[in-house]
């Protein structure tokens, strides 16, 4: 078993705390030099050029490591400017309107 801040390069905490689990991760669209990279954080951009937009839960998933690894190693890998991280809240008024139509449906 390998513990988690050594997959982190030694990083506790997210650079970007405002992160969250349905964040989008995206790469650039040019070339990401990976050069130098721990393993890790190439196998994330990897996972994110091969899927597309994924959300943090998901990249979590298809590399099984737990959601904070992965917010810690997106955090740092965003502020490097190597992959995009997009939180987008939902419109309010979008919400309340699904919640409606699913207690009319119930």
């Amino acid at each position: 078993m390998v513990r988690p801040y050594v997959r982190t390069g030694g990083r506790l905490a997210p650079s970007r705390p405002e992160l969250r689990l349905e964040t989008l991760v995206t790469t650039p669209n040019s070339e990401v030099n990976t050069a130098g990279m721990r393993v890790e954080e190439r196998t994330v951009i990897n996972v994110c050029r091969q899927g597309g937009a994924l959300a943090i839960s998901e990249i979590a998933a298809h590399l099984g490591y737990a959601p904070t690894l992965v917010k810690i190693l997106v955090s740092g890998l965003a502020d490097s400017g190597h992959v995009n991280a997009t939180t987008t809240l939902p419109d309010h008024n979008l919400l309340e309107r699904v919640l409606n139509g699913l207690r009319r449906a119930l």
